[in-house]
């Protein structure tokens, strides 16, 4: 009856895993890897990242990403790394809906291999074809 398509309602909104509809999510999809990127030798450590920030006035996903694979390279620099193979990252920007300064809490996840390899890393982020801005001219307020 009524009652049990109320109950179906409530439970398909209340499901976890289902993206709210203030919420704008993208993500790279299978792991990728710059051409020409080899290892010269058996290291490899998988390394990740994953970073908060609060924009306003708009989102730029292709910085933001770009700021967080700056820090996972640092990491992978620190395991005496050279280059990143298999990348893949996340990105959510939740807001401003629920906010009342009109923020947008966006938060990226990247990981990738860290590897030594002959060739330069190009200290780009993969697919960015993949990403979901929200126009405007983006202020980062804080990370």
């Amino acid at each position: 009856g009524v009652g049990g398509v109320a109950n179906l309602f409530m439970k398909m909104r209340q499901s976890p895993g289902r993206t709210k509809a203030h919420h704008i999510e993208s993500n790279s999809g299978a792991p990728r890897s710059h051409d020409g990127l080899a290892a010269v030798d058996g290291m490899s450590q998988l390394v990740s990242v994953t970073e908060t920030f609060v924009c306003k006035d708009g989102v730029t996903v292709p910085h933001l990403l770009r700021a967080t694979r700056g820090a996972l390279f640092e990491e992978a620099e620190s395991v005496g790394a050279n280059a990143l193979i298999n990348e893949q990252w996340s990105c959510r920007i939740c807001g401003p809906k629920h906010r009342s300064d009109g923020t947008f809490r966006v938060q990226t996840r990247y990981s990738a291999t860290a590897i030594r390899s002959n060739r330069p890393d190009p200290h780009n982020p993969v697919a960015l074809d993949q990403v979901k801005n929200v126009p405007g001219l983006m202020n980062i307020t804080s990370r």
